[in-house]
């Protein structure tokens, strides 16, 4: 704990240094300046650990927006800070002229506010549709042309409320889907909290049903609640568990993993043969597993299509690397995995943690399947 209140305290110090006193200006707006950084690095002292996952303090939608900003510049403007101190360096290393303090400190000032503004914009706007097709092996006749929406990352919270999320149903449901899927990290808070915000997931509608699995995210905050809770709102949540839909004479089977985090937190492990255990012979599954760390694993079971979130595509551009690092060479977009497909969605949301998407933006997915 300790360390978590010193880490923001010490980018704060380092900020104040490398980009409020070059600007030379005079001492109440130094002051100031400093004050509203260190007002956004507060915001990680509004999750407090428990031995459950996190307690978190909730704010009105302007506190947090304002929060979010201010904390998305921070982060910004500390990459861009140890950029400017490299070349700094290497400028008093090899060059004998004084370094111009002022302007680099004010190229970065400028920089970093333009990005927080339209990543935090970026963050928070109703995702697009992404449309992509995509070639089911031994997929029935009966299934060809059938459409999947795919809602994962939506992270209900103070930022992405009942009105955000009433509108990403609404576009959701203007696609006429047959079968719906959310991959997990429904929310980010208590069922007390966020469930007015999340409720108006109840109203997706599909012929073939919504269905899920849980997230890194919903072990943080009261996971016996949301269980419940999402059972309630029409979701069905596929623990280790497979079903399979049939159309005509077409049948297709649908899997899910619970996240690995469960298994860490004495919950329901990870399971890859229990979750495919019965499943009709030569009918193509679809699996849907919350983190896609595992696909090579998974794709040694005779899986078709693999499904997943939680990357967030990486965000932005300079932690695309450590994220794809990270989550075993997987960040976004589509992977070919032996003979399975895996389909990595950047999110259909922001993460409170961190609301800023630079060049990465979220999206609804639509696939509609064909024939190989």
């Amino acid at each position: 704990m300790r360390a978590f209140m010193l880490i923001p305290l010490a980018v704060c110090i380092y900020e104040i240094a490398s980009l409020i006193l070059p600007l030379k200006l005079p001492l109440w707006p130094r002051l100031l300046a400093g004050l509203l950084l260190l007002s956004g690095l507060a915001k990680s002292l509004l999750y407090k650990p428990t031995p459950e996952g996190f307690e978190i303090y909730e704010l009105p939608y302007g506190v947090a927006l304002w929060f979010a900003v201010v904390f998305n510049f921070v982060v910004v403007s500390f990459f861009l800070l140890l950029a400017k101190d490299a070349i700094w360096i290497l400028w008093k290393i090899f060059t004998r002229e004084s370094f111009p303090d002022y302007y680099a400190a004010l190229f970065v000032f400028s920089l970093s506010l333009c990005a927080t503004l339209y990543g935090t914009y970026e963050a928070l706007k109703l995702p697009p549709v992404a449309r992509h097709e995509v070639a089911i092996k031994g997929l029935g006749k009966d299934f060809d042309g059938m459409k999947i929406a795919m809602l994962v990352d939506i992270h209900t919270d103070e930022l992405t409320n009942h009105n955000a999320v009433k509108k990403i149903v609404d576009r959701t449901n203007a696609l006429n889907p047959d079968l719906i899927l959310m991959p997990g990290d429904f929310v980010d808070g208590t069922v007390k909290a966020r469930s007015h915000d999340l409720e108006p997931i109840r109203d997706l509608k599909a012929k073939h049903g919504v269905f899920g699995v849980t997230g890194n995210h919903e072990y943080y905050f009261d996971f016996n609640g949301w269980m419940k809770e999402l059972e309630e709102f029409g979701v069905k949540l596929l623990n280790n568990e497979n079903v399979v839909i049939s159309s005509g004479d077409s049948r297709l089977t649908l899997a899910g993993l619970p996240d690995r985090t469960g298994g860490m937190m004495g919950k329901t492990a990870h399971n890859i043969d229990e979750a495919l255990k019965d499943i009709p012979d030569d009918v193509p599954v679809i699996l849907m597993d919350h983190q896609p760390g595992a696909a090579r694993e998974n794709a040694k079971h005779n899986i078709a299509l693999q499904v997943s979130g939680h990357t967030h595509g990486g965000q932005i551009p300079i932690m695309y690397s450590l994220v794809k690092k990270i989550n075993n060479g997987f960040v976004r977009g589509w992977y070919d995995i032996e003979e399975m497909k895996l389909y990595v969605s950047p999110g259909t949301s922001q993460w409170n943690g961190f609301a800023c998407r630079l060049f990465d933006p979220s999206e609804i997915t639509l696939f509609t399947l064909r024939c190989d």
